[in-house]
């Protein structure tokens, strides 16, 4: 399946004009903030942050601004304080003593106007506002009270444990979240104070419709996640196995929510690494936009005509979509010049050694006799690669990295090794226990495959974090058949890493700390064993940020103390600035030249233009 760019042309959707530079370049847009009519976008890149106001009724946007603005108007001379999800309102809390008074205030305006004294003087109560502006919801501890804005009443919870997953229906009637120790769903009732058990067992989270009719939820359905909805009012007595799920068998859902009784999710129904937009309208599943980005959640943007925001990625670029559900009119807001994907290359799904992934390979007159081989492997290791650039920034800087290596001339093969997400629960957990011995199987297969099709010269591994140690971990386990390696802040010692750190949750992959029963697992994964094998035409990259704060960075100076010890053909690159992800302009092509003069990639251009 060829991946190509497209222009996406919809009946009805409007598009608000560019009105700032940074084209050419990475930037990825989120919604932040409401106030009103207005939304704040942030956009992040390798160029910095930057920030634009939008409209909601026209889709046009101001130019961008390395500021970030303030669009609620202070109270009591502060802009931080909770607030309700359209900006309308918010609540200020007032020290007085051993007490505090929590004042509701109208922010719809240019200044602030209060409203009413609540009736609850508890201190320190975290304050948040229901969706549709009907309650302030405080809570303390494991209580949490509900305060009803029309009624001036207030109707009171205590739960017997802390939840997870916390969830509040619009008007703030229902309070659900998961137990850990009886792992189901509670719902709680604020004006009964009753509890009802949750449809599913599966660690997920209940959404409710506006008019709190209905709920959405997951269940595991032969290891993926799956998709269902029903009545509120069944809840506790309708088993979610008798109703029919939204998505089909083997398909995993990314997230879900209701706008008015609209229930909207990202699932890859037609394929792992194909995430489109759905609709359920109560009787029927439609797709409403292929290849949308699960980069953030769907957001709910209030209003007379309430929209549903969400992110698609186009080249390089990810702007927010307004979409609404009322006139089916799209709107995407576009503060800054599109960033198309470069034409030099083509984009392929492909599966290769029985292992889905992403082809990139340079035009014909690009590509020489033997183009080198570039196989690289993600983080993780709960992620997935995507067709174009990746959902997550952090990956799409490393995506911009690989199109710059097939379009010098190279074959990049990005793929989704065994551990890996959107395939079910069975091809993700397969890596328990199996650390540097089943993905690395993977690995070889690949490289077997391609060099069975393609005429291949140098073949090299590359990746970042988990994806980093697979680098290190297939250069020793097949030496024969790798010619080079880049860790990019990787792991490198698995018993050091979770003997110091007990609570990383790398240990689940071993099935604890290391100890007499697992110590094998330990030892097969190594990436010191075996580095005799090594030549001097084996050469490693070893890459990694001073301020990592997710892999210690001497996990990386510890492989590099060994290896020259060993005589490994060796360098290193170091960021004072970054931390577990390559960010910033500068270091990304001071990376990609590291690359270039390693491997000589002559025709490998490192300068973005």
């Amino acid at each position: 399946m060829k991946y190509t760019t497209h222009l996406f042309l919809f009946l009805g959707i409007g598009v608000c004009m560019p009105l700032a530079a940074h084209a050419g370049d990475i930037s990825y847009g989120t919604l932040v903030e409401q106030h009103g009519d207005t939304l704040l976008i942030e956009y992040k890149g390798p160029a910095g942050t930057r920030y634009a106001t939008c409209g909601i009724a026209k889709g046009t946007c101001a130019k961008t601004a390395t500021k970030r603005p303030t669009l609620a108007p202070p109270i009591l001379g502060t802009t931080v304080y909770p607030r309700s999800a359209d900006g309308t309102l918010g609540v200020y809390a007032l020290k007085l003593g051993a007490s505090t008074r929590y004042l509701l205030y109208d922010t719809s305006g240019t200044r602030a106007k209060k409203i009413a004294l609540l009736p609850y003087t508890t201190p320190d109560a975290s304050v948040s506002l229901s969706k549709n502006n009907d309650a302030v919801i405080l809570k303390c501890g494991l209580t949490y009270t509900r305060y009803d804005i029309a009624t001036k009443r207030l109707t009171t919870l205590t739960l017997a444990r802390e939840l997870s997953f916390l969830s509040l229906s619009p008007s703030a009637s229902y309070l659900a979240g998961y137990n850990y120790e009886t792992l189901r769903h509670e719902v709680w009732r604020f004006d009964t104070g009753t509890q009802l058990n949750g449809p599913s067992a599966m660690q997920s989270y209940l959404e409710f419709s506006d008019d709190e009719s209905r709920v959405a939820f997951l269940e595991d359905v032969e290891g993926f996640r799956t998709l269902y909805t029903m009545r509120t009012d069944g809840l506790g007595t309708e088993h979610p196995r008798s109703l029919a799920p939204l998505t089909k068998p083997k398909t995993e859902t990314e997230d879900y929510l209701f706008i008015g009784t609209r229930l909207y999710f990202l699932a890859n129904v037609d394929g792992p690494l194909e995430w489109d937009l759905w609709q359920y309208d109560g009787n029927t599943t439609t797709r409403v936009e292929e290849d949308v980005s699960y980069g953030d959640f769907l957001k709910r943007v209030p209003g007379a005509d309430a929209r549903l925001a969400y992110l698609a990625t186009r080249g390089k670029n990810t702007n927010v979509t307004l979409l609404s559900p009322a006139s089916g009119k799209k709107t995407v807001l576009k503060a800054l010049k599109d960033a198309p994907l470069p034409d030099t290359i083509t984009r392929e799904v492909a599966v290769y050694g029985g292992r889905t992934g992403v082809l990139l390979a340079p035009k014909a007159a690009k590509r020489s006799s033997k183009p080198d081989l570039f196989i690289w492997m993600h983080g993780g290791p709960q992620r997935q690669v995507a067709k174009g650039y990746h959902p997550y920034l952090s990956y799409a800087v490393y995506d911009e990295l690989l199109e710059r290596l097939a379009a010098g001339g190279s074959y990049v093969f990005k793929v989704d090794y065994t551990g890996s997400t959107g395939y079910g629960a069975a091809f993700r957990d397969a890596l328990d226990m199996h650390i540097g011995t089943v993905e690395i199987t993977d690995i070889a297969n690949v490289i077997k495959d391609i060099t069975r099709e393609k005429r291949v010269g140098k073949v090299y591994l590359i990746g970042n974090s988990y994806g980093g140690y697979m680098a290190l971990r297939g250069m020793v386990a097949m030496p024969t058949a790798i010619d080079g390696a880049v860790s990019i802040n990787g792991v490198s010692d698995w018993y050091s890493l979770i003997q110091e750190i007990p609570s990383s949750p790398f240990r689940e992959l071993f099935d604890g700390v290391p100890d007499t029963a697992n110590l094998d697992a330990y030892l097969a994964a190594s990436v010191f064993t075996g580095m005799e094998q090594l030549t001097a035409n084996d050469k490693v990259l070893v890459v990694w940020g001073k301020q990592d704060s997710t892999v210690p960075v001497w996990q990386s100076t510890k492989y590099v103390a060994y290896a020259k010890e060993k005589g490994v053909n060796l360098e290193t690159l170091s960021f004072p600035d970054e931390d577990h992800i390559i960010r910033t302009r500068k270091n990304l092509n001071a990376l990609c030249s590291a690359l270039v003069k390693r491997f000589d990639l002559s025709g490998v251009s490192c300068t973005r233009t």
